[in-house]
């Protein structure tokens, strides 16, 4: 936290200007149809208000003023809240319409489309099959916005604090068109902040908004979001005051729990929904990625317990897609649901089944006659040191030969990824809202995200099935199905590790949450002890 002294004459006394420096990887893109990582999402989250916002977790009205349900479950009537843009301009219904329906729109090519699959004629319109007006999202009037469902949605309100359903204003996106979200200075908001200064790749600046209908309760007046790629910088930055909250990894996860039991700073360690695994390229770019037993090979080959331990030296060795904390109704499933690569591992040999692979393809048998190439998320130490892993470990636990890609920052590495420039990858999600249907639904065939392109007629089955059931003792079995298939039969991916989080915080700082779902940080409820 830093404070800049700003007076106007003698007989004023000086104002503190309260501001926090936060860590955040470089942001992708500010337009909230395109987002699809957290960085982005949490630059939308400071700045953009939806119809609810996630309060620890819990959805709490924002944009809404209240909403209703139709006895059926398929129907949500929202009323809006008197507020208004950044420009003076009140916020409407209208709004919320233009900015759902353009995330449906396939000319937007939005990777997070499926998010509303489930309203009525969504899917209808986004295949071209249905007009926009057919889509069961509507502005009954300025103040009234009704959505209907295709069948009920047991955490749909869950869903409405995510930063992806903000409204837009339509006249100000459609002049720019593709250009949109790429410079602040033509964007309006509606949130807690606005964006003052975005230095691509290194910094983006936001401001408390004074249009902002509980600007009161704000409590901090600006804050920096910092690209810093290496621990050590961001530790010693922490420690000389110059930041004040960052994510930790490696040695300095112990480093942070000396330095708290000293009470220098705050610690924060906790479970969170979030799941890491390999993405294979399953398009064809490389062949041997086509065969399920040369993907199963590359999977149990992975000792998840020497990675966790020894190089990411944080969360959790993970033998599923589907995190701890997720509920299914008031279960929490992962309670209910093993993980279903523990039944196998250690049960099959690795180089076995990947030769059994190379014949299935009429290959020569020798893995060592074979490449891979795999693509790091970033350029950093850890990056390299976490790629060097997985070569080692694939070299000698099956004899394949792996080359190492480059991606110059995270950014670059969702850019190739999310284009198919890829053949193996390390892939992160965190859950969207509270379900497993935030992780499952994730690797169906259209999904903008299953960057992988798994494509599976089982699977398909069964989400076809989980899209009708609102039994949540029935959707349990279902997704224990479903990711029984996703992992074991077709080896569509490769789970790894369950991330938690772990910051360390300067100790004046209160208030500060780190959301389960969306960004990485929220700020409407922080403050700082001592300032205003």
């Amino acid at each position: 936290m830093t404070t800049v002294l700003s007076g106007c004459g003698k007989t004023e006394e000086a104002k503190k200007e309260v501001v926090l420096n936060l860590e955040e990887p470089a942001i992708r893109t500010l337009d909230s149809a395109l987002a699809s990582d957290v960085a982005s999402f949490n630059a939308v989250n400071a700045c953009f208000e939806g119809l609810a916002r996630g309060n620890n977790d819990k959805p709490e009205p924002a944009g809404a003023e209240k909403w209703e349900i139709s006895e059926d479950g398929k129907v949500y009537t929202f009323t809006l809240k008197d507020h208004k843009w950044s420009d003076d301009k009140p916020v409407t219904a209208q709004d919320y319409e233009y900015a759902w329906k353009r995330i449906l729109d396939p000319n937007t090519k939005s990777t997070y489309a499926f998010f509303l699959m489930g309203i009525k004629n969504a899917s209808k319109y986004y295949k071209g099959e249905a007009k926009a007006e057919d889509v069961g999202i509507k502005a009954v009037d300025e103040k009234t916005f009704r959505v209907e469902l295709e069948q009920p949605i047991p955490y749909f309100l869950q869903m409405m604090s995510f930063p992806l359903l903000v409204p837009l204003r339509k006249d100000i996106v459609e002049p720019q068109g593709k250009k949109y979200g790429t410079d602040i200075t033509k964007m309006v908001f509606n949130g807690p902040y606005v964006m003052t200064d975005w230095q691509k790749g290194s910094k983006l600046s936001v401001k408390k908004n004074d249009k902002y209908y509980d600007e009161a309760n704000v409590k901090v007046d600006k804050v920096n979001f910092m690209v810093i790629k290496e621990m050590p910088t961001k530790y010693q930055m922490l420690s000389g005051g110059e930041l004040d909250c960052a994510p930790l990894t490696g040695e300095y996860v112990q480093k942070a729990k000396d330095d708290a039991k000293a009470g220098k700073i705050q610690l924060l360690e906790e479970a969170a929904p979030t799941s890491f695994y390999m993405i294979f390229n399953q398009t064809g770019k490389n062949k041997l990625l086509t065969n399920a037993k040369i993907r199963k090979a590359l999977s149990l080959a992975i000792n998840r317990e020497d990675y966790v331990n020894k190089v990411y030296k944080r969360g959790f060795v993970a033998y599923g897609v589907v995190p701890t904390k997720l509920l299914c109704g008031d279960k929490e499933f992962r309670n209910e649901v093993e993980e279903p690569l523990k039944a196998i591992m250690g049960k099959e040999d690795p180089k076995a089944l990947f030769v059994e692979g190379l014949k299935e393809l009429g290959l020569d048998q020798d893995p060592s006659k074979h490449t891979l190439r795999y693509l790091p998320q970033g350029s950093s130490a850890f990056d390299r040191q976490s790629a060097e892993f997985f070569q080692s470990i694939w070299k000698k636990n099956i004899g394949v030969n792996i080359k190492l890609d480059a991606a110059a920052s995270f950014a670059d590495y969702l850019t190739k990824t999310q284009n198919g420039n890829f053949e193996i990858a390390m892939s992160g999600w965190g859950a969207d809202f509270n379900d497993p249907d935030s992780f499952i639904g994730l690797f169906q065939k259209d999904n903008g995200n299953n960057y992988g392109k798994y494509n599976s007629a089982k699977y398909e089955a069964i989400l076809q099935k989980l899209s009708k059931e609102t039994d949540n003792a029935k959707r349990i079995e279902l997704f224990k199905e479903a990711e029984k298939v996703l992992i074991i039969e077709d080896a569509g991916i490769a789970p790894t590790h369950y991330k938690d989080k772990r910051y360390a915080q300067q100790k004046r700082v209160k208030g500060l949450q780190f959301p389960s779902f969306g960004g990485t940080y929220e700020l409407k409820w922080a403050s700082v002890e001592g300032e205003k």
